[in-house]
C-alpha cells in the first residue's frame, strides 16, 4: 500500500487520478436538470440571449453562471448538459488550483488525498451534475483565498490583493452570500494579520471595482442601483427552517447548524474527521509553521462562513448546500491530515490514516449512491411519452407542464403538451406527485379536473428503474435486512405516472 502512495505522489499521477475517480462519482451522482432554481438560471440564460442586454429578477440575476449557460447553448446548443457544463468547469478550474495550492503548501500526497475527499464528497459530487450556482460561488471565493494567501506568504502584493477584491467581487455577482466573507477579511484587518491594515485597502478596493460596474449597469437599465439587493432581500416574504427542513433535525437555532454538518447525508463522516484533524494541523506541535499557518487561515475562514450562515435564520433555509465552503475547507484540511497519517514513519500511524482514509470513501459512495438522483421522474417521463409518441397531444396538470417546461423545450415536444383538463377522447398524463394536491398553479376548486375517472382507460403505467444501490441490495438479498420504511423510501421514491384516454370504458384484463 506505501508504494502505492508513493507513486501517486510523483509528477501529476495524484491529480489524474483524482480526476478520474471524479467522473466516475459524477456519473454515479448524475443528476441533471431538476427544474428548481436550476431552471432559474436557465431562464437568466435565455434573457441574455433573446433581451440582451438583459437585468432580471432573483436567481435571474446572477451573472456569472447565467452568462456562461447562455455561451453554453450557443457554442454547445441549447440543452440539458449544455446548461450544466458551466457548473462542471468551475468545479474543474477550483480542482486544477487546489491541486496546484497544496502542492506547494502541504506536498502532492496531500493533495491527491484532499482531492480525492472534495471530488467524493456527496454534496460536491452530486451538486456538480446540476445547474448549481453554489459551486461558482465557493470557486470564486476559495480563489481569492488562496490569492491572498500567497500575498501572506510571500507580502502585500498591490495586484494579487486587487484581484483577492475582484474574486470576492464576482461571487458576490453570483450569490449574495458571498457577503458572508467580510468577517473573515475584517478579522484580518483588525489583527493586521502578516502586513499592515492600509493594504487589506487594496481587497476593499478590488470588490468595489467589480461592484461598482454592476451598480451602474443596474442604475442604467432599472433606475436603482440596489435592485440585487432589494430583490435579494425581499424575493421571500418570510423565511422559516422549520417548514423548509432541507432533510434537516431541527432541534434549537443554536444547535441546528452542527447537526447539519455531522448528521446529513450531504457531508456523511467528514466532520467526525474534520474537526479533531483541523484542531491537531492548527495548534499541534509537530505540524510545521507554514502548514499549520495555511490551516489556521482556511479554518477561520471556513468557521466565519458556518456562523454566517447558521445565524441569518430569517434569510437562509438550513440547506447543505449553504455550507458548501465549509465542507470544501474541511476536506482539504481533512485531507492534508490523513495524508501526513498515511506518510507517517510509524507503521501504526499508517494504519489509522488508511482506516480513516477508507471510512472517509466508503460512507461518502454511501452518500452519493442513496442520494434521489431523479427527483423530477414525472417530468421527464412526460418527455418520453411525448418523444415515444410523435403524434400525440398530452394534456397533464399545470404544475407538472410547469417544471417540464424546459425539458420539452430541449426535446421539441413542447406543442404537444397541455396543461387545460383533458375531454372525451383526449389523452391526460396523470403526474400524482404534482396533481394530487392543490399547489401554486392548480388551485383546491380545479385540482377535482386533474384527476382519473373511473371511465378513464388506463393506456400505461409508469414507474422509475431501481437505482445501482437498490438493484445491488436486491441481488445479494441485503434488502430483507433493511427496515421497511427505509427499504420504501430507497426503492420507491417516486409514485407512479399513469397514462389514460378519456371517455373510454375501463380497460378489461
Amino acid at each position: 500500500m506505501q508504494r502505492a502512495f508513493d507513486w501517486i505522489a510523483k509528477g501529476q499521477r495524484g491529480l489524474w487520478l483524482a480526476l478520474a475517480i471524479f467522473a466516475l462519482c459524477l456519473a454515479l451522482g448524475w443528476v441533471g436538470f431538476i427544474a428548481s432554481d436550476d431552471a432559474t438560471y436557465v431562464v437568466g440564460a435565455y434573457g441574455w440571449l433573446e433581451q440582451f442586454p438583459f437585468v432580471g429578477g432573483h436567481g435571474t440575476i446572477r451573472y456569472p453562471l447565467t452568462i456562461p449557460i447562455a455561451l453554453s447553448f450557443l457554442v454547445f446548443g441549447e440543452g440539458e448538459v449544455a446548461a450544466i457544463l458551466p457548473s462542471l468547469a468551475y468545479l474543474l478550474v477550483f480542482l486544477l488550483f487546489t491541486w496546484r495550492m497544496l502542492c506547494g503548501v502541504a506536498g502532492r500526497l496531500a493533495a491527491f488525498v484532499a482531492l480525492l475527499l472534495v471530488v467524493t464528497c456527496p454534496l460536491i459530487a452530486v451538486e456538480a451534475s446540476i445547474a448549481s450556482i453554489d459551486i461558482p460561488e465557493m470557486t470564486l471565493l476559495m480563489g481569492a483565498l488562496f490569492v491572498l494567501w500567497r500575498c501572506l506568504e510571500t507580502g502585500p502584493d498591490a495586484r494579487r490583493l486587487l484581484l483577492v477584491g475582484a474574486l470576492v467581487g464576482l461571487a458576490f455577482l453570483a450569490r449574495e452570500t458571498a457577503i458572508f466573507s467580510v468577517p473573515f477579511f475584517a478579522l484580518l484587518f483588525l489583527a493586521g494579520h502578516r502586513f499592515s491594515r492600509w493594504h487589506y485597502l487594496w481587497i476593499a478596493a478590488g470588490f468595489l471595482a467589480v461592484w461598482s460596474l454592476e451598480l451602474v449597469y443596474l442604475g442604467i437599465m432599472t433606475g436603482d442601483p440596489l435592485y440585487r439587493f432589494n430583490i435579494a432581500l425581499h424575493h421571500d416574504a418570510t423565511i422559516d427552517r422549520t417548514i423548509d427542513l432541507a432533510g434537516n433535525v431541527l432541534v434549537h437555532p443554536l444547535i441546528d447548524p452542527v447537526l447539519v454538518l455531522f448528521i446529513n447525508q450531504e457531508f456523511m463522516a467528514l466532520m467526525l474527521f474534520a474537526v479533531p484533524i483541523t484542531a491537531w494541523l492548527c495548534f499541534g506541535a509537530s505540524i510545521e509553521p507554514r502548514v499549520r499557518r495555511f490551516a489556521r487561515i482556511l479554518a477561520l475562514f471556513g468557521l466565519c462562513w458556518w456562523i454566517c450562515v447558521g445565524a441569518v435564520q430569517n434569510l437562509l433555509p438550513l440547506n447543505p448546500r449553504y455550507f458548501m465552503i465549509t465542507s470544501t475547507i474541511a476536506c482539504l484540511l481533512t485531507g492534508i491530515g490523513v495524508a501526513r497519517l498515511l506518510g507517517s514513519q510509524t507503521h501504526r500511524l499508517r494504519l489509522i490514516g488508511l482506516g480513516a482514509l477508507a471510512i472517509l470513501l466508503a460512507t461518502n459512495a454511501l452518500g452519493i449512491l442513496v442520494e434521489n438522483k431523479n427527483p423530477i421522474f414525472g417530468e421527464r417521463q412526460l418527455v418520453q411519452v411525448l418523444s415515444d409518441r410523435p403524434r400525440l397531444t398530452v394534456h397533464t396538470d399545470p404544475m407538472t407542464l410547469y417544471r417540464a417546461e424546459y425539458l420539452l423545450r430541449w426535446s421539441g415536444t413542447t406543442a404537444r403538451a397541455v396543461a387545460e383538463p383533458p375531454r372525451a377522447g383526449e389523452f391526460y398524463y396523470y403526474n400524482p406527485a404534482r396533481s394530487a394536491e392543490a399547489n401554486a398553479h392548480m388551485t383546491a376548486a380545479q385540482q377535482p379536473d386533474y384527476q382519473p375517472q373511473s371511465s378513464w382507460q388506463l393506456v400505461a403505467t409508469y414507474e422509475p428503474e431501481p437505482d445501482a444501490m437498490v438493484r445491488l441490495l436486491m441481488m445479494t438479498g441485503a434488502d430483507a435486512a433493511i427496515p421497511g420504511p427505509i427499504w420504501q423510501k430507497l426503492r420507491y421514491r417516486h409514485e407512479p405516472t399513469h397514462l389514460y384516454r378519456v371517455g373510454a370504458e375501463p380497460a378489461r384484463d
